[in-house]
Formats: structure tokens, C-alpha cells, sequence
């Protein structure tokens, strides 16, 4: 067989074998040999005169680490630039273009169409969005969505991440944004996100009224991007493919919490996104920034606190629902509607206009949070037993023993006798009208005069014997009942501290010292 005819026949198998991707279905179709066609489609059908003489290949660099980046590759999905990274830690020495080449011939990239390019003055204009993603946050699975606040002039980076892209979230992540860029482009761009505006027809925009507010008080205008045009946003959204193969992954999506996926976020933005060589101008974001800076506004004096409103009644017990935790506002509101005007780290009750309560956000769950002043007027208002009987066993155990004797003394009568106590507690404090009642109790005297009596230093009839005065104890052990803490203390602990007085004390001075107090 001539050459040129050897050459037409394993043309014309390579053709077939391409078509069908069999060799048995070519040696079918063709008639050769399956040895023949295989010599041809593994290129050992060429003269030996040719191999003769082929140099061999050269070793790289790479070469001891190609398992490697061929696991960071396929299974981590690493770009070029982190395996780099990972292999330099082991010890490789070589050059990024290699790692490229490499990363490439076993992850050929995609195809890309062709774009237009959008013109942006300096300072013109700072484009926002928000991306989803799933994290591992302290071992559980968790999504996320990245705020991102890019200047298309400089390709300067803020980014940031929250647990949903409600408008309080929003307006303070800009506020963020702003402080760290300590400026504000003319206007903002936006993809008809709702927390900001939409397109309602061809011509016509919605733009949401709090956050029309939020940008006049900023000072910047609203552009909401013209639909179908992504190209328009293409700053901030092809950002969001860096954020993923870079910031997240080099981390492998797992961190502590929110606040630790942030830090990162910020340690990215800072030492790696805003300092590179960007591919495009050549230049690092931060230094193009400075540039820009001057086209910039600045920061308004007056800043806008954001917050977001919460509609609730005022339930029977005169508190409001906030995250399973009870609210108090004064009593005579059970039962009406109110607004919730929530910080942060706090919210103001506002009803019928007017603010009633202003409240710190609290830890816990299932809780109940009750205002002093709220319930001073609870106190002043109410005649409900129960609600008493709450109020004074709060004060300890010496004080519910005190409530179970005024009801076996008192009868229905006890709860005046209480209202009284609880006036006298808020007069006096509680540690000293707790104290009168275990002075009280000891002589089975159970009333509202015998603890006024017993806090003004007088003497106390005892309830056993009605026409016998039972004088007071001496002057130190009144000492020690202004600044006693009872809650945590035994009635007979008090018992056998009036005893061992009594064993140890002069009698002389004892009637010296009640002639004094009489």
C-alpha cells in the first residue's frame, strides 16, 4: 500500500471512529482489522522514521503535586489562583502560569459570549445586590445572603452577609458600606428588588417609600436597572461568582457563626479582593479608589437610624409579644392596638401616636419584662387577690409564709393588708418591710400596722396575749433588720439571733433603752 493510499485509510477510520465512537462499529463499517484501526486511532500507524529522534518530555515543577491539585480541582472546586495558594503552603516553587495551564486541561472553562462595555465616571455610581448562599454555620447547614456594594469606576468591594434581605437589614448594611467607604456615590443602582422600587410598566417605577426616605437623607438618587439588561449590573453580579470560588471556598463554607463568616468577609474584602492586580485596569481597586474618592459626596452629618415597624395588641397581662418575650406597658392599655418601632437593640410602644414604653431587646426566651413604674401602677389600680398574692410572694419566702398567715388571720381582709405592705415596700425597700414581717411573724402578729409599727420602732402588741406589749428588740438587732437580706435566709435563723441577744444583754439596758423609744 502506497503512502498516500495508507494515509486516505486511516483519514477515512478516523472520520468513522469519530462518528460512531466504536471500533468494533467502524471495523464494521470499514472492513479493517480491529488491530489496524486500533494502530491508527492510537497513532502507532506512523513510519517508525518519525518517532525516531522526538525529544523527551521535560519534567515540571508541578509534577509532585498534580494529585493534589487534581483534588483541589474536581473535589474542592478550587480555582487556579487558591490551589496556588494550597500548593505553595506544601512547598511548591514554581510559577501561577503552570498551575493555569494545568487547572485548565483538567477543567476546561466554559465559553463565554460576547459583552458590551458600560462606561462609568468616577464617583457616578455604586451598584448593590444581594446572593444566596448555603454555609455551614457551627456544624449546621445555614443560608445565607451576601450583601454587596460595588464602585464599578474602581471595582472597590463591600461585602457583608445577613440572615434575610429585609428593608432594616438593608438600610443598615449601606450604612456599613458608607462608613467604611467614608463617602457616597451620586446614585445607587438597584435590580428591582422590592425593599427599593420596581418597574410597574414600561415608563412607570415604583420606588418603596421608607427607603426614598432612607436615600434622600443619604443624598443619593435611585436607579433602578432597565429590565432585561442585566449588562447594566454586571459589576456587582459578576462579583458574585468571585465571592463564591474565593472568599467562601477558601474557607470550604464552613465557619463559627454569622459574626465569623463576616469577619472573614472582611478580612477578604481588605487583604485580598480591594489589594488585588485587577484583571481588567491593571491596577488594585484601592488605589483606583483614591483616585475616584474626590468625585465622591460626603458622608451627611445627619444620620437615619434605620428601624422597622411591628403591629400588636396589648395582651390581658398589659404586655406586647416580641420574639416569644413579653413587653409591659402600662396597665390601662390591655387590650388596644399598638406599634412597635424596632431598633437594633431596643424598640419604642407606641400607641394612639403617642410613645408609652421604651424597652432594651432581652436575651432568653418565654420571658416576662414588667417596668417598675409599670407596676407601681399596676398596684394602685388593681384589686385583684391573685395578682397580690404575686406581687407580695415575689419578695421572698418569708414574706409568702407572711401572706399565708394574713389570709388565716385576716380572711377576705388580707388584701387590703397586702396593698399596704407592698406601699410600704416601695417607701422603705423591700429587704426592710421583709425584715419587719419575720419581726412580725414571730409574735403571730399578721398585719399591715404590726409591720409599719415594727419599721418605725415601735412597740408590738402580740396577737396570742392582746393586752400584753411585747417590747422591741434592742437597738443592734434593729440595725441589722435595716440591712437585712431575708430572701435568701431561714426564718429561725432570725429566731435564734433575737434568742442569743436576749441571753446576752443587759436587762438594765434593755429598760433603759425602751424608756428611750417610749
Amino acid at each position: 500500500m502506497s503512502p498516500e493510499e495508507r494515509q486516505r485509510r486511516d483519514a477515512r477510520i478516523l472520520e468513522v471512529y469519530r462518528e460512531c465512537g466504536s471500533i468494533r462499529e467502524t471495523r464494521r463499517r470499514l472492513g479493517h482489522s480491529i488491530k489496524t484501526i486500533r494502530r491508527v486511532i492510537h497513532g502507532q500507524n506512523k513510519p517508525k522514521s518519525r518517532l525516531i529522534g522526538r525529544p523527551a518530555r521535560r519534567s515540571s515543577k508541578l509534577d509532585p503535586y498534580k494529585g493534589v491539585v487534581k483534588r483541589l480541582v474536581l473535589e474542592d472546586q478550587l480555582t487556579a489562583v487558591l490551589v496556588l495558594e494550597e500548593i505553595r503552603a506544601l512547598g511548591y516553587d514554581g510559577g501561577y502560569s503552570t498551575v493555569k495551564r494545568y487547572v485548565r486541561g483538567i477543567r476546561p472553562r466554559p465559553k463565554r459570549g460576547p459583552t458590551t462595555v458600560v462606561d462609568h465616571p468616577p464617583g457616578d455610581e455604586g451598584q448593590v445586590d444581594w446572593s444566596p448562599y448555603t454555609v455551614t454555620l457551627g456544624g449546621e447547614k445555614a443560608d445565607v445572603h451576601a450583601f454587596s456594594m460595588v464602585l464599578p469606576f474602581s471595582s472597590w468591594m463591600f461585602l457583608r452577609f445577613a440572615l434575610d434581605e429585609r428593608l432594616p437589614t438593608l438600610v443598615g448594611l449601606h450604612d456599613q458600606a458608607f462608613e467604611q467607604l467614608d463617602a457616597v456615590p451620586h446614585r445607587m443602582s438597584y435590580d428591582n428588588m422590592t425593599t427599593v422600587g420596581r418597574h410597574v410598566s414600561k415608563d412607570q417605577v415604583w420606588l418603596n417609600p421608607r427607603f426614598e426616605a432612607y436615600a434622600k437623607a443619604q443624598d443619593f438618587e435611585i436607579h433602578l436597572i432597565d429590565q432585561a439588561s442585566p449588562n447594566q449590573h454586571a459589576h456587582v453580579e459578576r462579583h458574585f461568582d468571585y465571592v463564591e470560588n474565593n472568599c467562601l471556598r477558601r474557607r470550604r463554607f464552613r465557619f463559627d457563626d454569622l459574626e465569623d463568616l463576616n469577619r472573614h468577609a472582611a478580612w477578604w474584602c481588605d487583604n485580598v479582593a480591594n489589594v488585588r492586580r485587577h484583571g481588567t485596569w491593571r491596577e488594585r481597586p484601592v488605589d483606583r479608589l483614591e483616585r475616584e474618592r474626590p468625585f465622591l459626596k460626603p458622608l451627611p452629618a445627619a444620620r437615619v437610624e434605620p428601624y422597622r415597624l411591628l403591629q400588636r395588641t396589648v395582651r390581658t397581662d398589659w404586655c406586647v409579644a416580641l420574639e416569644t418575650n413579653g413587653y409591659s406597658v402600662p396597665p390601662r392599655f390591655a387590650g388596644w392596638p399598638a406599634t412597635l418601632r424596632l431598633y437594633p437593640d431596643r424598640f419604642e410602644v407606641i400607641i394612639d401616636g403617642a410613645i408609652v414604653a421604651r424597652h432594651e431587646i432581652r436575651l432568653g426566651r418565654h420571658q416576662r419584662f414588667v417596668l417598675p413604674e409599670h407596676e407601681a401602677l399596676f398596684r394602685r389600680h388593681t384589686s385583684s387577690a391573685r395578682l397580690l398574692e404575686q406581687a407580695i410572694t415575689r419578695l421572698g419566702p418569708v414574706a409568702a409564709d407572711y401572706h399565708q398567715g394574713l389570709k388565716t388571720q385576716r380572711g377576705r381582709g388580707a388584701g387590703h393588708h397586702i396593698k399596704r405592705i407592698l406601699t410600704l415596700a416601695d417607701r422603705h425597700g423591700s429587704e426592710t418591710v421583709v425584715g419587719a414581717m419575720a419581726h412580725a411573724a414571730r409574735f403571730g402578729n399578721y398585719s399591715a400596722e404590726a409591720v409599719a409599727r415594727v419599721i418605725a420602732g415601735k412597740t408590738l402588741r402580740a396577737a396570742t396575749t392582746p393586752d400584753q406589749d411585747v417590747p422591741m428588740p434592742p437597738e443592734r438587732v434593729r440595725r441589722w433588720l435595716d440591712g437585712l437580706e431575708v430572701e435568701g435566709s431561714d426564718l429561725a435563723d432570725y429566731d435564734e439571733l433575737i434568742d442569743r441577744v436576749d441571753d446576752f444583754t443587759d436587762p438594765a439596758t434593755d429598760e433603759e433603752d425602751d424608756d428611750h423609744e417610749a
